[in-house]
């Protein structure tokens, strides 16, 4: 049976820009809170929400790539069998 030979693209896919964007929404937010003279340890209750948030996030995103991905076997590690 022959497959199609065409490579996967990966189901997720982060720029670098992306990853600069928040960054730069976190360092906003946190120099915003600073200027505004919030307590530290609401800033730390901030961060806390912000990592957790980001944590759900990253495993919703893994779980819904899991189950929407076609069912990965070991076939697909092998080189193909030559038809002679």
């Amino acid at each position: 049976m022959m497959r199609d030979q065409r490579p996967r693209t990966p189901a997720i896919q982060i720029r670098l820009s992306t990853l600069l964007g928040i960054t730069a929404a976190v360092a906003v937010l946190f120099g915003t809170l600073r200027w505004l003279g919030v307590p530290p340890r609401a800033s730390l209750l901030v961060l806390v929400v912000l990592l957790a948030g980001a944590v759900a996030a990253v495993g919703l995103v893994v779980i819904l790539a899991r189950s929407l991905a076609p069912d990965a076997t070991d076939d697909d590690q092998r080189p193909p069998d030559r038809e002679e």
